[in-house]
């Protein structure tokens, strides 16, 4: 499911950005970083194991720090993109202690099982049967407590909660579509992914588990009282996106299967129309001349009506409306 969010957004926001772009010197250059940014959030998805995940979790990192300071030459630009490369650091030395403690524990970095040609079992991976349907196969108490801590960590940096959100607001610092994939699809969305990839190593500290809930639920009201106080468009989107990812890392720290479904269905929805959202706010900024304080909008609906349409479109599912998909997603996840 994630593949196929990821490669569609990726496939929307490089046909939009073929217009966006087109009198930018640094086009070859864009589109080469959206392609890596792509394939390297795709593999950290496909990936069989801990240490293929760290690459390409890595990848990820170094991709949105060259899309961010895209513009280098504005220092704004290269500030924010320093910004988001030193807050990820903290993410991934957690997630680095992290692969070494399991390999320490475990044995193995595998996620599945790993069988033999006649069917003998060779080694049992971390998440794969042989542990689950085993009482004692995860580890629990003071090292899983450790490991599930210091994951929680990596997945906070990326996917931008407290207290390393500080990051995603200035990113806007970068080309819109390049937001619109780092917001939608791409980074945000890689520390959802591996809480819920790491499921039952959470279920089985619960300690962990309801730290996930307080922190989620701490950011998603935070992030959204922030938001509301903003004036510039991109940002107002970037608390929204925080405030999303805080209801999904709620629902992650139920640690009941329906709160694990409904985080990723909430970051399939999300994802889609948050992307609509910012090509909607790159299609204003290229109308208004690079101008996005929306205290010097109005009456833009008259003159850009499709837009007008698609961004309503994604306000209302944004804000959980009815029978838009946001209201699927967001009444699974508090009910």
């Amino acid at each position: 499911t994630l593949l196929v969010v990821i490669t569609s957004i990726g496939l929307l926001v490089a046909v939009y950005s073929i217009g966006y772009m087109h009198d930018d010197p640094g086009y070859p250059r864009f589109f080469a970083l959206v392609a890596a940014f792509v394939f390297s959030m795709s593999m950290l998805v496909a990936a069989s194991n801990f240490l293929l995940v760290y690459v390409f979790w890595e990848a990820v990192g170094a991709c949105s720090y060259l899309l961010i300071g895209f513009w280098f030459a504005k220092p704004e630009a290269a500030r924010a993109a320093k910004k988001a490369f030193l807050v990820n650091r903290i993410g991934d030395f957690g997630l680095a202690v992290a692969v070494f403690l399991l390999w320490l524990t475990y044995g193995t970095l595998d996620f599945h099982d790993t069988f033999a040609p006649d069917g003998t079992l060779v080694s049992a991976g971390i998440l794969g049967q042989e542990r689950l349907g085993d009482a004692a196969g995860i580890v629990g108490g003071a090292v899983g407590t450790a490991i599930c801590l210091l994951l929680l960590l990596a997945a906070c940096g990326k996917s931008a909660q407290l207290p390393l959100h500080v990051w995603l607001p200035d990113a806007m610092e970068g080309p819109t579509p390049a937001s619109a994939l780092i917001h939608a699809a791409t980074m945000v969305t890689a520390g959802i992914y591996l809480v819920a990839r790491c499921a039952p190593l959470f279920v089985a500290c619960p300690g962990a588990l309801a730290l996930v809930s307080v922190v989620g639920a701490t950011t998603a009201l935070f992030a959204a009282l922030i938001g509301t106080m903003q004036n510039d468009l991109k940002r107002v989107l970037a608390y929204s996106t925080i405030s999303q990812l805080g209801y999904m890392f709620a629902s992650l720290g139920t640690g009941t299967l329906l709160g694990f479904t409904a985080a990723i269905f909430h970051l399939v929805t999300h994802a889609c129309f948050k992307a609509l959202l910012f090509l909607g706010a790159g299609s204003v900024m290229h109308a208004m001349g690079g101008v996005i304080d929306m205290r010097r909008f109005g009456g833009l609906r008259r003159v850009m009506p499709i837009t007008a349409a698609t961004f309503l479109i994604g306000s209302l599912a944004l804000a959980g409306v009815a029978p838009f998909a946001g209201f699927f997603s967001k009444d699974e996840i508090l009910a």
